[in-house]
């Protein structure tokens, strides 16, 4: 049976929306479209990761000699963890190795990765553009797992005046520069996202051309009627929260990291949405009254998967 209120809360509601704002939109975006397109065939450019010839700064034979590892522990925060962490929960039934993510102060966590006997056959992943990210620092620590040379050990972060690139001087491990001009929640298709990608060992290539192929046909149609009709709301300040209401618990952690991309992109000048991740059917009973008859201040995006198809990434 049909709910009138959610089919009307879901719509993108006509009143809200400006017709000059939206008529500039649409002649805007063909230019916004081509300056991304450029972009990405700029060297020194953020979008210039999605770029086949990326200069990624390992070389992937010494990568190769940490493939042996079959657990995996990343440390990182924000940006730094979040693409990673989003890859591995969407395609877990096709990696073959386990995998934990530490992107908050967590003592119950730390405590069970140390009672673990084997944390010399556990590869540590630490990730930290400026190298200096406090919470990270303090999880690597709280481990004590770092050795002169260690050989289960990779760091990630600029190659500047910071803690972490003169720490991995200092012990004699292995590091991996972090770009100084790719900023954290742009950094999934660089070092940050591509070295975890490869230890889990998808086909990146592959992961970059489909992640292009979205913005060709019909998809480019898609990314534009949204872009305009978001980017309107937004301009009204009438829309105040955007929710994820969730279906597919894979999505769980990508959806964290769009909530990252939303929210530090858009939240400026007084403006942005709050992004929420709603897991669903949970939330029907803890938050359905809220969103069938509170304000009238959220859209929402419903997700679900009709059947397990093979996913090719």
């Amino acid at each position: 049976m049909k709910n009138n209120n959610i089919i009307y809360k879901n719509q993108i509601q006509k009143k809200y929306l400006n017709t000059k704002i939206e008529n500039r939109l649409k002649i805007n975006f063909p230019k916004i479209f081509l300056k991304f397109y450029k972009d990405k065939d700029i060297p020194n450019n953020p979008f210039y990761t999605l770029n086949k010839n990326y200069d990624y700064k390992f070389n992937k034979k010494e990568l190769f000699k940490f493939k042996k590892y079959k657990k995996v522990v990343i440390i990182g925060m924000g940006g730094s963890i979040l693409g990673a962490n989003a890859i591995y929960s969407f395609l877990k039934k096709k990696i073959k190795k386990e995998f934990l993510f530490l992107n908050n102060i967590d003592e119950t966590k730390l405590e069970f990765i140390k009672k673990k006997k084997d944390l010399n056959k556990t590869l540590f992943l630490i990730i930290s553009k400026s190298g200096n990210t406090i919470e990270t620092l303090s999880n690597l620590f709280a481990l004590k797992v770092v050795k002169k040379k260690a050989k289960n050990i990779i760091i990630i972060s600029e190659k500047s005046n910071n803690f972490l690139y003169s720490y991995a001087k200092k012990m004699n491990i292995y590091h991996i520069e972090h770009k100084n001009y790719i900023g954290g929640r742009f950094s999934v298709f660089s070092e940050t996202g591509i070295v975890p990608a490869l230890l889990m060992g998808l086909d990146i290539n592959k992961f970059k051309a489909n992640t292009l192929n979205c913005f060709k046909q019909k998809n480019k149609s898609f990314l534009k009627n949204s872009s305009i009709n978001m980017t309107n709301l937004l301009n009204t300040g009438k829309i105040k929260n955007l929710i994820f209401v969730n279906y597919l618990p894979e999505l769980n952690e990508f959806f964290y990291w769009c909530q990252q991309l939303i929210a530090e992109s858009l939240g400026k000048k007084n403006k942005g949405f709050l992004p929420f991740v709603s897991s669903a059917p949970r939330d029907h009973h803890s938050l359905l009254q809220l969103y069938l008859d509170g304000p009238s201040d959220k859209i929402f995006n419903i997700f679900s998967l009709r059947s397990k198809k093979k996913k090719n990434i």
